[in-house]
């Protein structure tokens, strides 16, 4: 009986040791993660850039007067449209009448004093031939009739500048237009030169913006890009956002540093835009190093890796799944750009592969894993 007891006691521990590491066993099992992976198939041979900008108006007058003068009552608002032709704004005309009125006269009367010269003058050639008056007193009489010449058309002169002037007192529209800005107030005195309003037209837009030093030489005047006006998304939108655009300017200083100024003329246009909506202009950059390259979601990168898809690394780190072994591989790729919201890879794919595309921080190299449905 003693001896049974004693068997069992030794039993007891085993059988409990037995149980304990059976239960390790299991814990270091690593389960099997389920894994959701992107074909590779798709490629791209440029990338996009994305620049914000405003839109404004590509043809925006200030206007002003050529003339000095007091103006009279202002009654354009700003936003009022208006059509070419259309007086804007009109200085008083008394003192510029007054002053046409002035050249007027002082012409007749130079008009008279030639008449009277070369009377004179016609009288001493007569007596000169006879003998009755001097060589000198005909010089001097010619001399007066040249000076008073000259004095006639020197006030003709000023008699068609007085009624230019007078004709300038009008402020008209160069082209239809919507008043952008008013710089005066009615029956104040301008000058010549000064603003008086601004007047831009709707039927073109521009967008102007800078680019880097890498991409200045990537584009050329003439080249199509895409314009998306965030302000027309909504309800309140008339269903289009995207419009084309022509690159119409490019600088060739740098504005600020490393910023070189571009100018993009918009193709097409909605009567919806507006200037000084905000807009987003897409260049399509052609890859440097290489023809063309697949594209894979960001999701497909492991942050805080080797790479984490960014192009400025030129290296990012995936996850290829490998049917026969059931695991994934991790890989280094060779990234050349951005496009929409993929990378641009040229070296380290192969068409068709499988890449892992969520949870990608949470895998390792050599990792079992159970491929999900593509659609999951």
């Amino acid at each position: 009986m003693l001896n049974s007891l004693r068997i069992g006691f030794v039993l007891i521990p085993l059988t409990l040791a037995a149980c304990d590491q059976s239960t390790d066993t299991s814990e270091l099992e690593e389960p099997i993660r389920g894994l959701k992976t992107f074909e590779v198939r798709d490629t791209a041979s440029s990338e996009a850039r994305r620049y914000p900008s405003i839109i404004q108006p590509a043809e925006e007058s200030k206007l002003s007067f050529e003339v000095s003068g007091r103006l009279k009552e202002m009654t354009l608002e700003v936003g009022q449209r208006v059509s070419t032709g259309d007086v804007l704004a009109e200085i008083d005309p008394v003192s510029l009448e007054l002053q046409e009125q002035q050249s007027r006269a002082a012409l007749n009367e130079a008009e008279s004093a030639l008449q009277n010269a070369k009377s004179d003058f016609d009288r001493k050639a007569q007596l000169l031939e006879k003998g009755f008056v001097t060589q000198a007193a005909f010089d001097q009489s010619q001399s007066t009739m040249n000076s008073a010449t000259a004095q006639v058309e020197q006030a003709r002169k000023q008699l068609e500048i007085a009624s230019d002037n007078l004709t300038k007192s009008k402020l008209v529209a160069p082209f239809d237009g919507l008043i952008s800005s008013i710089e005066v107030k009615s029956f104040g005195q301008v000058s010549p030169g000064q603003t008086i309003l601004g007047l831009y037209s709707e039927s073109a837009f521009e967008i102007a913006f800078s680019v880097p030093a890498t991409v200045i030489n990537a584009i050329k005047i003439g080249d199509t890009v895409s314009v998306h006006v965030s302000d027309l998304e909504g309800p309140s939108g008339d269903g289009r956002t995207t419009f084309q655009g022509n690159i119409t300017e490019i600088g060739s200083r740098a504005a600020q540093v490393s910023g070189f100024p571009v100018v993009v003329l918009l193709e097409e246009g909605s009567d919806r835009i507006k200037a000084g909506m905000s807009a987003e202009v897409t260049l399509d950059i052609a890859l440097e190093g290489a023809d063309e390259g697949f594209l894979l979601p960001v999701t497909c990168f492991a942050f805080g890796g080797r790479g984490n898809g960014d192009p400025q690394s030129s290296t990012g780190e995936i996850f290829v799944f490998d049917e026969e072994t059931g695991t994934v591989k991790a890989r280094l790729i060779k990234i050349v750009g951005i496009k929409e919201n993929s990378v641009i890879v040229s070296e380290g794919l192969e068409a068709g592969e499988l890449i892992a595309s969520a949870g990608v921080s949470y895998l390792r190299d050599g990792q079992r894993v159970k491929l999900l449905p593509q659609d999951q």
